[in-house]
């Protein structure tokens, strides 16, 4: 008997046909069309699904399976993302600008998070502690939907490179981040707020971020040091960089996850030491085309995914409130907060800098993580909705703008 149906076959020949047609334009879509990759890959998912072909019938909110899918799909997408945006920052980088990525991973996202649950409340008129949990879910930017954005020919001709850095290490982070947002909710609808409050701190912020920055550091240290030591030997071949990121994200991800701590942020911190540890100055160029090879391979399935589980009656069910909640996702939950906060970051200090950083702090391949998070601990998939909404308008808004407000970024620095 075959464990996979047909259909799953089907599926997995079209996310593969297509990730060779990408791969073989190498960048056409994302430096002359006006759609990003992501993008055209969420459309494909599109016509595979049931509005289009029908050939992919999946619904996470009525299928346990079906949820476990996405979220396990969605946790590997992002372990292997964040290591590869950490790899891909030069040495050193996370160092010398804490300041930058402490205003944007605290002040930064904790208005985003509360805008987010504002204009969730305002469009959708949940109760207060479910906005929270929608306004915690799609805080996060995701680096998925950034990669065309800052990385690629056209990323390095336009994007100032500070400015490439400063977003890619900010989405690579505050998808790990991202969890003590969403458990505060979910503890508070458990326990009683002292309790919760405790277990909070004890468990969320003391073992599973500390755990997960502990237990990333000391495996990009000891990876780093295994490549070291056969760089210096005659007698062995030099180790692949993709081969070993690959491989730290996933075996990271497997292990902090057994560990219960936040293995998303274990995944960014390995490769931010690995990366401290192992690049030369001679090898940005291979990083750089790395990075791209990483993002177009093992990235882009998840949008195709998302793509075939598009929940459109779901979507419809919600009128006007649903429109009025994605527009007013894609304007105010990011943009004011980085022209409020955007001089105090050397990076976005122009202000051209921080409208170009404000609006493209897009929602993916996390925003999906944790809509499943949520359902699972709370055996409600009543946020899937709002939430998937929110990547929808994301995935739309944001990949058919990439190509040319970058173009125009780039005209206005010339």
């Amino acid at each position: 008997m075959a464990l996979l149906s047909q259909d799953t076959w089907l599926l997995i020949l079209c996310v593969f046909g297509l990730l060779v047609a990408l791969g073989s334009t190498s960048g056409v879509i994302n430096d002359r069309l006006w759609i990003s990759e992501p993008l055209a890959c969420a459309l494909a998912g599109v016509a595979l699904g049931p509005m289009a072909l029908g050939l992919v019938h999946l619904d996470p909110s009525h299928s346990h399976l079906d949820a476990a899918i996405l979220r396990e799909g969605a946790r590997f997408t992002l372990a292997i993302a964040v290591t590869g945006a950490a790899v891909r920052l030069p040495a050193h980088w996370l160092r010398r600008n804490w300041r930058t990525l402490a205003i944007a991973l605290g002040p930064g996202m904790l208005l985003m998070w509360a805008a987010g649950a504002l204009v969730t409340a305002a469009a959708l008129q949940l109760p207060l502690i479910l906005c929270l949990l929608v306004g915690a879910a799609i805080a996060p930017t995701d680096p998925v939907l950034s990669a065309p954005i800052l990385s690629g020919r056209l990323a390095e001709r336009a994007v100032p490179a500070e400015l490439r850095h400063a977003m890619t290490a900010e989405s690579g982070i505050n998808d790990g981040l991202g969890l003590p947002l969403v458990m505060l909710p979910i503890l508070l609808m458990r326990h009683a707020p002292g309790k919760a409050g405790v277990d909070w701190l004890v468990h969320v912020v003391g073992w599973e971020v500390g755990g997960a920055i502990l237990s990333g550091a000391a495996a990009g240290w000891l990876t780093a040091k295994g490549m070291a030591w056969t760089r210096h030997r005659s007698d062995a071949d030099e180790a692949s960089l993709l081969t070993v990121t690959i491989a730290l994200a996933l075996a990271v991800t497997a292990g902090v996850r057994l560990l219960g701590a936040d293995e998303i942020l274990a995944a960014f911190v390995a490769g931010a030491v690995l990366s401290n540890s192992h690049r030369a100055a001679e090898q940005e160029e291979q990083h750089e085309r790395f990075s791209e090879a990483l993002a177009r391979f093992f990235d882009l399935p998840i949008m195709i995914l998302f793509g075939a589980v598009i929940p459109w009656s779901a979507w419809l069910g919600l009128g006007w409130r649903g429109a009025a909640f994605g527009l007013g996702i894609l304007l105010l939950r990011r943009i004011p907060a980085w022209l409020l906060l955007g001089r105090l970051m050397p990076a976005t200090r122009s202000r051209r800098s921080a409208a170009f950083a404000g609006w493209f702090g897009p929602i993916g391949a996390a925003a999906l993580f944790y809509a499943m998070h949520i359902q699972q601990e709370t055996g409600s998939a009543a946020l899937w909705p709002a939430i998937s909404l929110a990547v929808g308008a994301s995935v739309l808004a944001h990949g058919a703008s990439s190509t040319p407000l970058t173009h125009i970024l780039g005209r206005q620095r010339r």
